[in-house]
């Protein structure tokens, strides 16, 4: 689990880590800030899973840093020496709010919830892709109609008014266009990398020399000047 620890004060960043390091030794503190712009900055970048904040910060508080952020996509714990900030930190769904000095069992028990609810958290991601990938969706061509797993569709090609759909099984002509595809199938799965294609994230294995994608099938795709920082972004990650 990511950790960050964003705090002002030095000796209350040392507590942190000492309680961490005897309770959770397998926690990885991935960094520190004892202020807004710098806790912004790591969260943007090293993606925690669980922040450590403080209410009052060098340039700002800890409320401004969650507010000024797109999405909170981390467990967040208080540590403060006030007791008059709980109520506002239930608004950012807190795991917990920790008065200074901290007391050892209490840290231990609100690390106990964070990882506990990300594990939740997590489950319910996992349960939710599997059910996406369950899904069929129907596919009509000129002679009859296919009922194609999701999982089992590497990519689809704009041909006119009609899409060329690769499944694991062979090729398929639909007689839906390839906008009406991008619509019905989940955007967490499929990328469109150029106007005439959209392609399953999971079939990407890479770009060849020639800056085109190369799927699982070892098709070979084009990308688009626009999409390009998208798809490199993907590889990355999913690397």
């Amino acid at each position: 689990m990511k950790t960050l620890i964003v705090e002002d004060e030095v000796d209350a960043r040392k507590v942190l880590k000492f309680l961490l390091e005897q309770y959770f030794p397998d926690i990885d503190i991935i960094g520190e800030a004892a202020s807004v712009s710098k806790a912004h900055e790591l969260i943007l970048k090293e993606k925690p899973d669980l922040v450590f904040l403080d209410v009052r910060l060098e340039d700002g508080s800890g409320f401004e840093l969650l507010e000024s952020l797109d999405q909170i996509d981390f467990q967040i714990i208080f540590t403060t020496a006030y007791d008059d900030y709980a109520i506002k930190a239930i608004k950012f769904a807190a795991t917990d709010y920790l008065l200074k000095p901290i007391n050892p069992e209490e840290f231990k028990t609100a690390v106990e919830k964070a990882i506990t609810k990300m594990q939740l958290f997590a489950d319910y991601l996992k349960k939710e892709q599997n059910t996406k990938e369950d899904l069929t969706i129907s596919v009509k061509t000129a002679q009859q109609t296919y009922f194609v797993p999701i999982k089992d569709i590497i990519r689809l090609e704009a041909d006119g008014s009609y899409t060329s759909i690769m499944t694991k099984d062979g090729q398929i002509i639909a007689s839906k266009n390839l906008k009406f595809y991008e619509k019905i199938l989940p955007g967490d799965t499929f990328i469109r990398t150029h106007q005439s294609h959209l392609v399953n994230k999971k079939c990407i294995k890479g770009i060849d020399k020639n800056g085109k994608l190369k799927l699982s099938n070892n098709d070979l795709v084009p990308i688009s000047f626009r999409k390009k920082s998208v798809v490199r972004n993907l590889l990355k990650n999913k690397n």
